[in-house]
């Protein structure tokens, strides 16, 4: 599937010059059993607080060429380099996949999308997240005084990617420069958000009437949204 290579393309030329870790698996942190709470006295640093920028999008493809697997890159300053209580915050996730074949696309990007709701780690705390792309997280004091980095939360969440059979190679992208550039790279989330939503109202609401739907244009637009829309009707038998 390529349905988002040229989104891809556009995240890896945003990220020139960004500074770039490499996963490793050395860099495990303690879990936090099912949840960590961190109260206000206890944070560090909020990224993508409500009263600030904030974006958080995932997108896929088969093309293996399109994925430096292993890569975290940053814009901005690190979590220990914040010189605030809150800072903006933008995730991009680029992910490798196998080729589907009886498979809904739509569930494969489900599956890997609520992986993040089980990310444990010690001192993080997924406070919020909304269907806007937007995604609100608390980091504690201690963890931060114990060395907790982008290196480590990318390291993390790429090893929670990789447990689904299908996934082949995870890259990231987070961003804490400025409201600025979390606002570009909204921008580019957002084309792929249009792709997902399509996805969505054909698998949960079973709507296959292009006629009527606010997503027609983006399915003439991308012909493997009609191969997606297939697979749904067939794997539904509809």
């Amino acid at each position: 599937m390529a349905l988002f290579d040229d989104i891809i393309t556009e995240i890896h030329e945003f990220g020139l010059n960004s500074k770039e870790f490499t996963c490793s698996n050395k860099l495990k942190w303690p879990e936090a059993g099912s949840r960590d709470i961190i109260m206000a006295q206890d944070v560090y640093v909020e990224l993508g607080n409500p009263q600030d920028e904030s974006a958080a999008f995932l997108v896929w493809t088969e093309n293996i060429e399109k994925v430096r697997d292993g890569k975290i890159h940053l814009i901005g300053p690190d979590i220990k380099e914040s010189t605030g209580k809150r800072i903006p915050f933008g995730k991009a996730v680029i992910v490798g996949v196998s080729p589907i074949k009886n498979e809904n696309p739509y569930e494969r990007y489900r599956e890997m999308e609520f992986l993040r709701y089980d990310l444990s780690l010690k001192g993080y705390m997924l406070r919020g997240v909304s269907q806007f792309m937007r995604e609100w997280s608390r980091i504690s004091v201690d963890a931060v005084k114990s060395g907790f980095s982008f290196q480590i939360l990318g390291s993390a969440l790429i090893a929670q990617l990789k447990r689904k059979p299908f996934v082949n190679s995870v890259e990231i992208f987070f961003v804490t420069h400025s409201c600025e550039k979390v606002r570009i790279l909204k921008e580019i989330g957002e084309r792929a958000m249009r792709y997902i939503q399509a996805m969505t109202k054909m698998a949960e609401e079973m709507d296959f009437d292009c006629s009527s739907c606010e997503f027609q244009t983006v399915c003439n637009d991308a012909g493997e949204m009609r191969v997606i829309r297939d697979s749904i009707r067939k794997e539904k038998n509809i």
